[in-house]
């Protein structure tokens, strides 16, 4: 398990850090202990519902508030 988390992290590279407003779709980003791909936004009262991708396919749904801030990340090649 750990090799696959130490080789996760090689592939990224920390570029910036966002606030939620600043966001968008195709965005890397950290979201519980994973990098995950925004493949929509859409804003609710109190912030924003992502839909979010992680490596391995498996889509979810995440609501964030306008003050949470986001690691922004970007693909190594």
């Amino acid at each position: 398990m750990s090799d696959t988390i130490i080789r996760m992290e090689e592939d990224f590279t920390h570029v910036d850090v966002l606030n939620a407003d600043q966001l968008e779709i195709g965005d890397l980003i950290g979201i519980g202990g994973e990098i995950v791909k925004v493949i929509a936004i859409a804003p609710l009262h109190y912030g924003f519902n992502l839909a979010i991708e992680n490596n391995f396919g498996e889509k979810d749904f995440v609501d964030v508030s306008e003050d949470d801030t986001f690691k922004l990340y970007i693909e190594n090649f």
